[in-house]
């Protein structure tokens, strides 16, 4: 029953959250967005102060009664600092890298200070490793790198994040709950089930090496980013020519397609984990290769550019 009632409270209250801060890529956080409770050292505080109270009003000590209304004038201080520690921050979201499913994802944070500094602020995910960072008002911005457990591939969007502070004095705790635009492509888990079967081969399955008998050499290209290492052309370099690619015809017979009819009797995860570490074996020897899934397909090709290809058409799928 109380799962129950903390499970509605949380779903309206999160209504209530997209209502009040919709998604967006950019957030200035301000009055609407803000919100101050006290902590657990200012619930002991409050006790206090009642405490102290009541002892005034017993002994009619106009000594204590100073004393109570001097830290309740301290409280209500920290309320005001408390809260401009948060007021006019600026949250931009950044760029977000791929990963695999069972890593962290990063997704870059940019903050902007404004015309104050700020101090021990507290950004990440609710339930996970929160980063703390302060920021110099000369400085003017920062940016920081919070992480988010990934579990399936897929396009993931990790919801809202949280900011908080307990600056200056720790007696109350304020904090926002915005929602940034955030998506992350989480690719299958690599995970190699069967060997690759070279299309032209009847045989045990294997992944030929690139400079196998059928591929031909058909000259030399300046070399891209992303190209294999292995196909650089070193003594072109070492002789001031610079950096070189050797070029090779890949004959139709030893064509390599990643694909997923080869793969019947397995689930349709453990299909998409096996071609992905096919895939990553492939880039890893520089060899040029095509995929085909149902109602898709990807013309052969190499480089982390194909890779990066593959890759998103496995987690989309």
């Amino acid at each position: 029953m109380k799962n129950r009632i903390r499970a509605l409270f949380r779903r309206r209250f999160n209504s209530w959250l997209d209502k009040r801060s919709p998604r967006c890529s950019e957030i200035t956080l301000n009055q609407r967005r803000i919100f101050i409770i006290p902590s657990s050292a200012g619930l002991g505080f409050a006790i206090m102060l009642l405490g102290l109270l009541l002892l005034a009003i017993n002994y009619q000590n106009n000594l204590i009664f100073a004393l109570c209304f001097w830290l309740f004038s301290i409280f209500l201080v920290a309320i005001l600092h408390t809260y401009a520690n948060l007021s006019g921050l600026l949250l931009r979201a950044g760029a977000a890298e791929p990963v695999f499913a069972g890593e962290l994802a990063s997704f870059h944070l940019h903050l902007e200070a404004g015309r104050r500094d700020r101090h021990r602020l507290n950004v990440g995910f609710p339930n996970q490793q929160m980063e703390v960072c302060d920021i110099d008002a000369e400085m003017g911005a920062a940016n920081v790198i919070i992480k988010y457990p990934t579990q399936k591939r897929g396009a993931l969007r990790p919801g809202r994040m949280e900011v908080t502070s307990r600056y200056p004095l720790g007696i109350l705790r304020c904090w926002s709950a915005p929602s940034l635009d955030w998506h992350c492509l989480v690719y299958p888990r690599p995970r190699c089930l069967r060997p690759l079967l070279n299309s032209a081969d009847s045989g045990e399955g294997h992944i030929p090496d690139r400079s196998n008998d059928s591929d031909e050499f058909s000259g030399f290209n300046r070399y891209q980013a992303g190209q294999s290492p292995r196909r650089i052309f070193w003594k072109a370099y070492a002789k001031g020519q610079g950096l070189l690619v050797k070029q090779y015809e890949q004959s139709q017979a030893d064509e390599l397609i990643l694909d997923w009819d080869s793969l019947e009797g397995l689930s349709v995860e453990e299909r998409l984990s096996t071609l992905c570490a096919w895939a990553l074996d492939c880039d890893k020897q520089g060899l040029a290769y095509g995929l085909k899934l149902p109602k898709l397909s990807v013309p052969s090709g190499s480089g982390s550019g194909q890779l990066s290809k593959v890759l998103r058409e496995l987690a989309v799928f």
